[in-house]
């Protein structure tokens, strides 16, 4: 076999291996901080879209509370309105009871006409002309 012409000196070797090393890292380097870069878009566009969720959410809240109030809205006017029907009934019964008293009393009130008209006991106009008499002190 032949002999290698080529014989690295130990120094050779070391500055090779040194070489190989900080290309190496340099390669490590400019790989991670390409990452890093595509990281921090990634993480800005991240906190955009949190950012936005957070926005949307806040106005779920405002929705939600405004709609809870129209619900207790409608359900104190549906208590009302229930309220009124019930003092609508009352007073339709009141009227009924009342309708039945006023014709009762009209009743009442032709009967007692006829009945004077048919005695005869209050003269219709002559009664009425004379002026009440004071008494004497």
């Amino acid at each position: 076999m032949r002999a290698l012409r080529f014989r690295p000196t130990p120094a050779l070797l070391a500055a090779g291996i040194l070489g190989l090393g900080t290309l190496s890292g340099w390669g490590a380097y400019g790989v991670s901080s390409s990452g890093k870069s595509a990281l921090r878009a990634q993480l800005a566009e991240t906190e955009g879209q949190r950012d936005a969720l957070a926005a949307r959410f806040k106005q779920f809240q405002d929705v939600e509370a405004e709609l809870r109030d129209r619900q207790a809205k409608i359900a104190a006017t549906r208590d009302e309105i229930a309220q009124l029907g019930a003092t609508r009934d009352k007073a339709k019964a009141q009227l009924a009871t009342t309708q039945r008293d006023l014709a009762a009393l009209t009743k009442r009130l032709d009967t007692a006409r006829d009945k004077v008209n048919q005695t005869g006991s209050i003269a219709p106009a002559a009664a009425a002309a004379e002026p009440a008499k004071k008494p004497a002190r």
